[in-house]
């Protein structure tokens, strides 16, 4: 079985090897899925490695061999009468919706030093699908995303390509909680929360809807429910 990206629970009775990816030959994969495949499968591949799910490498490597085998007539995710294919769709589409919510429910919050800083934590490992979003909106901003729950920043220095960043010895990785916010930040931050407060209508009010379609995984980071 193979395991790919964050740490698992380990079985017993059974022998590991861990493989130290090559930059070459993931390039080369790379390429030769996007010729294959196409890029919009591509990327539905790549999120569904993103996933949390313990059998994500096991199901898109699966995917790839039914994909590259030349039993498979025109476009590979739509052929979700194999398992494994159904499996990473069900994956890529998991991490894609987490995804495209935090690019709607990200708040940043400037620094005392100009820096732009956002904090989340989501389910899945979406900050790499996430930083082209904001890096094409914002490319005169030096900007931080930081997953708290991997400890992996995306980082935009102003006019510059992003980047991903992991704590290193002797390396400052601030939280949220950390950093100096202007007092004009902080104005703004309670004026949005008065804002959101004033539109609300009492007699309408549904937390159960609320939570449907805003969990409180999201709301947690969110400035107008005090979050982080």
């Amino acid at each position: 079985m193979i395991q790919a990206g964050e740490e698992g629970e380990l079985c017993l009775f059974s022998n590991y090897r861990k493989v130290v990816p090559d930059m070459e030959k993931a390039e080369k994969t790379a390429r030769t899925l996007r010729r294959r495949f196409g890029e919009e499968c591509f990327e539905q591949l790549c999120l569904a490695l993103s996933s949390w799910q313990a059998d994500k490498g096991q199901a898109v490597y699966r995917t790839v061999v039914e994909g590259l085998s030349g039993r498979v007539k025109g476009r590979l995710m739509d052929h979700l009468g194999n398992p494994h294919v159904a499996r990473t769709f069900e994956l890529s589409r998991a991490a894609g919706n987490e995804s495209h919510h935090l690019l709607g429910f990200l708040r940043f919050s400037e620094t005392a030093d100009g820096l732009l800083f956002a904090q989340i934590g989501p389910k899945n490992n979406v900050v790499p699908h996430m930083m082209p979003h904001f890096a094409d909106r914002f490319p005169g901003e030096n900007f931080v995303i930081l997953d708290e729950n991997r400890r992996l920043y995306g980082v935009h220095p102003a006019h510059k390509e992003w980047f991903l960043a992991l704590p290193g010895e002797g390396v400052k990785t601030p939280e949220k909680k950390d950093l100096e916010f202007t007092d004009n930040e902080l104005q703004i931050q309670e004026l949005f929360r008065f804002f959101c407060r004033k539109i609300m209508i009492k007699e309408r009010e549904n937390r159960e809807l609320q939570r449907q379609l805003l969990p409180y995984r999201f709301q947690e980071y969110m400035v107008e429910f005090g979050g982080k």
